[in-house]
């Protein structure tokens, strides 16, 4: 009687979708990252808001069912005399590794997911809408026939001098968008460019979208940027 019960429960929780994901995240950059993630409003938190990943490391997190939110990386980080934390990339402002609540501060390039959504599928971007910081790609892992999503390309070294986000040493640690640097109606799609039909591509954005196909380069990028899978677990590297 008891396994009877408990295979019901478990079909019960495959229909409902009600299966955890697991994201692994690795690092083939030269350098340290410190990934970082947030929940969206209606999603339980992940075990982890942000950790240390050195050049060739690789950690695992599993995600409660239908979690949604979005990850970035963290680099050029250092912690004071007092003891704060903080990166002078994509830095979440707590003064410490993990991020809680806490966004971070473009630019930065996100991976974004809404897991279990319409359908039962997954859907996952890569986003550049609020710049660059770091290359990444994100790939499915465990089921066949799911496409991934990646910005391989690094777009600081390619980043226009109005776009640079630069470190006190004038090293370029992030490409902003033209929505971040100039805050226009254009550039952001709101306002009178609220609507898909008026936002149309810019010289900015193409720049993003030229280096990174499969990203997000404006607000109505959809159509070559979002993805779907079904039952998969996920890759997120940084620096692929």
């Amino acid at each position: 009687m008891a396994s009877l019960l408990f295979f019901a429960v478990l079909a019960a929780f495959v229909v409902q979708g009600a299966w955890s994901t697991s994201f692994t995240f690795q690092n083939k950059c030269s350098y340290p990252v410190w990934p970082a993630a947030i929940s969206g409003a209606n999603s339980g938190p992940l075990p982890s808001t942000g950790f240390e990943l050195q050049p060739g490391a690789s950690q695992s997190l599993d995600a409660p069912p239908k979690w949604s939110g979005r990850m970035w990386a963290r680099h050029r980080c250092s912690t004071d005399s007092s003891g704060k934390f903080s990166c002078l990339s994509g830095d979440c402002g707590t003064g410490q590794v993990q991020c809680g609540n806490s966004g971070g501060v473009p630019p930065t390039n996100l991976a974004e997911f809404t897991l279990q959504g319409d359908g039962g599928k997954d859907f996952y971007d890569v986003s550049n809408v609020d710049g660059f910081n770091v290359p990444l790609s994100i790939a499915p892992q465990g089921v066949a026939g799911c496409h991934g999503a990646a910005c391989p390309t690094n777009i600081n070294g390619i980043c226009p001098q109005e776009l640079q986000y630069k470190a006190p040493d004038g090293s370029v640690v992030g490409c902003k968008s033209a929505c971040l640097a100039f805050g226009s109606e254009q550039y952001c799609c709101t306002g009178a460019f609220a609507d898909p039909n008026v936002c149309k591509p810019t010289n900015y954005s193409q720049i993003f979208k030229n280096a990174c196909p499969q990203a997000y380069s404006y607000a109505y990028d959809d159509a070559t940027s979002t993805f779907t899978c079904t039952g998969a677990n996920y890759l997120i590297t940084y620096c692929p």
